[in-house]
C-alpha cells in the first residue's frame, strides 16, 4: 500500500489536495526517505514527478549512500512504478485512514502518560487536537444552490408537481411534487385512506397522471387498500366488481404499472428508504406514519414524533419524491368540521413544524348514527401551506362505496 500511495503522490494536484494529512509517520521505514523527497520536490518544483526524477532526487539528497543502499532504493522505486495506481478518491481515503490512525495512536500514548502522572501530556494532546481539527472537518459539501432562474422556476412551479384531482382543492393548491412533505390527518372512520386512494388511484389521480406511486401501509392490510384502488379507478363498488371482475381487471391495467402497495409492519426508516429508491417512486404515501420505527431514545412521545417527521422530510429531499404521511387527529377534533394542525395526535407543534403541507379532513358530529342518514360531506382544511401560501377550507363529498372524494 505504501508503494501505491507514493505513486499517487507523484501527482502535484493530488499531493496538494492531501498535504494537510500527510507525514512520514504514515509510511514504513523503507518509504519514509522517499516521502521526504516527494514532499520537498513538490514544494521546490510544483509539478508532477516521474519515478526517474524521484531516483535522481534521492541520489541528490544522499550523495554518500553506498552502492547497496542505492540498489535497495532502485528496487523500491521499481516496485512503485510497477504497482497499480489507485483512483484519487480511494487513495485519499487510504491516506485519511492512516492519518486518523496515527493521530489516535499519538493521543492514546499521551493518555497513558497522563495516567502515569505526566501532567504535561494533556497540553500536548490539546496541541495535537488544535493542529489537526481542520482536517477532521468535512470538505465535500456538494454543489451550491443554482442561480439559474429558469431552473429555479421549473423546480418550484406547479409544472413539477402532481395535481390533486379534487378541482376545488387543486384551484388553491395545485398538488405536491419532488422533495415536498405533506401530512393528512383525521379522526377514525372519517375517510383518511379513502382520501389518499382517491388522490392516487381515482380518475386524473397521481397514477393516472403517470406518477410512480408507492403506498406503504402499516395499519390496514394493503390487500384491502388495493381493492379500494380498483373501486376508485373503475367507479364500481365491491359488489359490482365481484359480479363481473373482468371489466375492472381490464380497466385497472391502465394505472397498474404506476401503483405499488406494500405492507410495512416492523419496517424502520432505513428499510423504507431502500424500498423507495428501489422503486424509483414519485409519490410515497405512508399510512400510518406515526407507527414507523425510528432509532434513538426520547424523553416523550412528541419528541420521537418530531424526530420521525423531520427524518421523513429529509427522506423526501434525499429521494427527490413527494412523501405524504397519514396521521390520526386528537380527541379535540372529534365532531369538528375544520381541523387545524394543532389537532394532530401527539403533536405539540413538533410534527407540524416539519411539513410543507398539512391537510385535515373534518366532518360534522354524526349524532345518533343508528337513526340518521350518513353525512358524506367532508371539509378539507389546509392549515399549513408552504407550497402556495393559501389557507382555508374546501367542501367536498366522500363516496365510501368506491373510495372517491368528489366535489
Amino acid at each position: 500500500m505504501d508503494a501505491q500511495i507514493i505513486k499517487s503522490l507523484l501527482s502535484h494536484d493530488f499531493y496538494t489536495q492531501n498535504e494537510k494529512r500527510l507525514g512520514e509517520h504514515l509510511f514504513g521505514d523503507e518509504y519514509k526517505d522517499l516521502y521526504r523527497v516527494v514532499a520537498e520536490a513538490h514544494k521546490q518544483f510544483g509539478h508532477d514527478l516521474s519515478t526517474d526524477e524521484l531516483m535522481m532526487l534521492w541520489k541528490r539528497d544522499n550523495p554518500v549512500a553506498t552502492r547497496a543502499d542505492a540498489q535497495i532504493m532502485e528496487d523500491i522505486i521499481e516496485d512503485i512504478e510497477r504497482s497499480s495506481e489507485p483512483s484519487p478518491d480511494v487513495a485519499s481515503d487510504l491516506i485519511g485512514h492512516l492519518w486518523r490512525r496515527e493521530i489516535g495512536r499519538q493521543i492514546a500514548n499521551l493518555g497513558l502518560e497522563i495516567s502515569e502522572g505526566n501532567d504535561d501530556a494533556m497540553s500536548r494532546i490539546q496541541k495535537i487536537v488544535e493542529k489537526n481539527a481542520d482536517s477532521y472537518l468535512p470538505d465535500d459539501f456538494g454543489e451550491p444552490t443554482t442561480t439559474d432562474l429558469e431552473e429555479l422556476l421549473a423546480i418550484t412551479g406547479d409544472e413539477a408537481r402532481w395535481e390533486f384531482n379534487i378541482p376545488t382543492l387543486a384551484k388553491q393548491i395545485y398538488g405536491i411534487g419532488p422533495a415536498e412533505f405533506g401530512i393528512v390527518f383525521a379522526t377514525p372512520e372519517t375517510g383518511k385512506t379513502a382520501f389518499l386512494v382517491s388522490l392516487m388511484a381515482g380518475p386524473n389521480g397521481f397514477a393516472d397522471q403517470g406518477a410512480k406511486v408507492v403506498y406503504l401501509g402499516n395499519e390496514e392490510a394493503t390487500r384491502r387498500t388495493m381493492l379500494r384502488a380498483y373501486q376508485a379507478w373503475t367507479g364500481r363498488s365491491r359488489e359490482e366488481i365481484a359480479l363481473d371482475p373482468r371489466p375492472a381487471i381490464e380497466a385497472f391495467r391502465q394505472i397498474e404499472p404506476n401503483l405499488i402497495m406494500q405492507d410495512i409492519q416492523e419496517w424502520d426508516l432505513g428499510t423504507i428508504e431502500a424500498f423507495i429508491q428501489k422503486q424509483d417512486a414519485d409519490v410515497v404515501i405512508i399510512d400510518q406514519a406515526d407507527k414507523v420505527q425510528i432509532d434513538g431514545q426520547y424523553n416523550a412521545g412528541h419528541e420521537r414524533l418530531r424526530a420521525l417527521y423531520n427524518r421523513l422530510r429529509e427522506l423526501a429531499k434525499k429521494c427527490e419524491c413527494a412523501i405524504v404521511g397519514v396521521s390520526q387527529a386528537s380527541a379535540d377534533a372529534d365532531g369538528k368540521s375544520r381541523l387545524t394542525y394543532t389537532m394532530m395526535e401527539g403533536s405539540k407543534i413538533g410534527k407540524a413544524a416539519e411539513a410543507d403541507l398539512i391537510i385535515g379532513i373534518g366532518r360534522l358530529d354524526a349524532g345518533d348514527v343508528e337513526n340518521s342518514e350518513p353525512d358524506n360531506t367532508r371539509y378539507i382544511t389546509v392549515s399549513k401551506n408552504k407550497l402556495s401560501g393559501w389557507h382555508g377550507t374546501v367542501i367536498c363529498n366522500i363516496q365510501p362505496e368506491i373510495s372517491r372524494y368528489v366535489v
